[in-house]
């Protein structure tokens, strides 16, 4: 309580009419639906993950997803998927792994340590999937999600001339409604492996936004890991590369459905030019940027992965390259969003028709941006109505956010969402209508479409429209959320260290168990390190690929070492009790 009522005096304190705004939802109520749209993105990790929503699946063959996404020796496992499909596009990919980074960059006291985003053992071993089953582990969770994504563009630029973007195909994974691990294992022609996969696109938008993604990653992650952040720095000069050489050009989904070509290649160009100059300083970007300066202009919509017009202005502000930018992104964009206001007090600026509230969080989240720099609070009326009627002060009194209900009279119950159900038996749409979502899924935190009139929501599976989220959706309500928690209950990011680096244990925090690993003549042995039955062992190489699996079911599990050939692998298995333990192998000679 007196850490609470600290928060709210400081916010009070530098924030002045922020408490005014907000009359409605607590500082708990903002902080937990931040924790719900920042774990929705380990609930879309395609690959090893793990993916939360799957990892506990019946089948145990059904808990991992296309591991085996690669071009030829290239492994590009891993990334996120677009949506409730298993895709990965990079049109929505890059754009809101980008919108992530820069919320964290601009809002670091926003995002807390509430629990462990690499494996969600803390959830597994509490057995409760809500807000209190987590246990901090030293890195903020907005970090550890943002990091399964630059884990995937690290592998999507090897070098300056190679830049993958697209796995899958939309019409072959829209065949069956399946889990995506049960997917993995259907034939190609109904999205099972092996995928296909798009490269070196004439597209200079996508490299853009990895390219400024990678960037802050390299100095926001330098606390957690140094060797990590420069290999961010390292892998953001090849996408620049790509981005620079394709600058201007825009291509749409490289299976020719789902996304056009976008309408802000240049633009794009320059924020990622301008984040570049940030991590590095180097004057060749900063150049690069002011070349391209008159290309922004107001895009006559609302921001979007496809109009990213009001990102430039601020990414050469934050960049330092021109200040003077905050003032363009005020009357440019901000004065137009707060002018097209409805009677529910919704920016009626983009799309109606489909992903309608994905722009009131956006416009809320550049809101957020220009208060933050300018220590404004003009625009705080503005940016809590965007949230607070997502969040469920609306007329209907409902909440669109799959999971999160204070206060509101109707729950967002039937998401246009695979993974969530947990159902593979490809029910048609009219058993779509009576499905449920399992109770340890039930916290998704998913933002649906929604409507900008509250009322003319129609909840149904099938109207997706309405009803399916995306990667893109919850971006911009994650930043904004960000800002609100920053100043109503900061997170303390100086006390944050990586338990499993330090040397001392914290209380409440779980430290990694660790599998016992001996040899046997020709085999190796694996053993439970606190006893118990081993459900599953599996065996990754140094570039993250899964290599090997033993089924379990036994106390010790045994594997010849010569099926595995020289190497450092990494291992992970299962118990029977819930557990997750860990290893490391290394086999020299053979």
């Amino acid at each position: 309580m007196y850490a609470l009522l600290k928060a709210t005096l400081i916010a009070v304190a530098i924030f002045p009419q922020l408490i005014n705004a907000q009359d409605y939802f607590t500082a708990g109520d903002y902080k937990r639906a931040l924790w719900m749209t920042t774990r929705f993105y380990g609930a879309q990790r395609s690959g090893n993950g793990p993916n939360w929503l799957i990892m506990q699946h019946d089948s145990i063959r059904y808990r991992t997803s296309f591991t085996n996404d690669a071009d030829g020796s290239c492994n590009i496992e891993g990334g996120w998927f677009d949506c409730g499909d298993h895709v990965t596009f990079g049109q929505t990919f890059f754009y809101s792994a980008y919108i992530l980074a820069k919320a964290y960059d601009l809002f670091p006291l926003g995002f807390h340590d509430l629990y462990n985003g690499f494996d969600y053992a803390d959830y597994v071993s509490s057995g409760n999937w809500d807000l209190e089953g987590g246990s901090p582990d030293g890195i903020p969770d907005l970090l550890q999600e943002l990091k399964y994504a630059t884990d995937w563009i690290i592998k999507a630029a090897p070098d300056g001339s190679t830049f993958y973007y697209q796995k899958g195909e939309g019409a072959k994974d829209h065949t069956t409604w399946v889990t995506s691990g049960k997917m993995s294992s259907q034939p190609v022609e109904n999205g099972g492996e092996p995928r296909k996969v798009f490269k070196n696109p004439d597209d200079g938008m996508m490299p853009s936004f990895a390219a400024a993604t990678l960037a802050i990653m390299s100095r926001v992650y330098k606390k957690y890991d140094t060797l990590y952040a420069k290999t961010c720095f390292d892998h953001a000069k090849y996408a620049y590369t790509y981005a620079k050489s394709h600058k201007g050009s825009s291509a749409g989904a490289g299976c020719g459905c789902c996304y056009g070509s976008s309408k802000s290649a240049y633009v794009a160009f320059i924020t990622g030019a301008s984040e570049m100059f940030a991590a590095s300083g180097d004057e060749t970007y900063k150049s690069d940027a002011l070349a391209e300066q008159d290309k922004i202009e107001f895009h006559n919509y609302g921001l979007d992965y496809s109009n990213t017009h009001d990102l430039a202005p601020l990414a050469m502000a934050t960049s330092g390259i021109d200040t003077t930018r905050f003032d363009q992104l005020k009357t440019l964009f901000l004065d137009q969003y707060t002018a097209s206001m409805n009677s529910e007090g919704i920016c009626t600026r983009g799309n109606s028709g489909w992903g309608a509230l994905r722009y009131p969080a956006n416009h809320a989240f550049i809101a957020a941006a220009w208060s933050e720099a300018k220590k404004d609070t003009t625009l705080h009326s503005f940016i809590f109505k965007q949230i607070d009627f997502i969040m469920g002060k609306n007329s209907a009194m409902r909440s669109f956010i799959v999971g999160f209900c204070s206060g509101c009279e109707k729950e967002t119950r039937y998401p246009h969402h695979r993974n969530v159900y947990l159902r593979d038996d490809n029910p048609n749409d009219s058993a779509k209508e009576y499905m449920t979502i399992p109770e340890r899924n039930q916290r998704f935190g998913y933002l649906v479409g929604g409507t900008w009139n509250s009322s003319d929501y129609t909840e149904s599976v099938t109207n997706y429209s309405m009803t399916e989220g995306g990667i893109d959706y919850n971006a911009g309500l994650v930043g904004a959320l960000g800002y609100i928690v920053s100043r109503l209950d900061p997170a303390d990011t100086a006390g944050m260290v990586p338990v499993y680096r330090s040397s001392r244990q914290k209380k409440g925090v779980i430290r990694p168990e660790m599998l016992t690993i001996r040899q046997s003549g020709s085999d190796i042995v694996l053993l439970a390190a606190n006893g118990g039955r081993i459900v599953e062992a599996e065996f990754f190489d140094c570039r993250g690929r899964l290599v090997a699996r033993i089924p379990g079911g036994a106390a010790q599990l045994e594997m010849d070492r010569k099926s595995l050939g020289p190497g450092v692998y990494a291992i992970r298995g299962n118990t029977e009790d819930g557990r997750t333990l860990y290893g490391a192998l290394y086999l020299i000679n053979q």
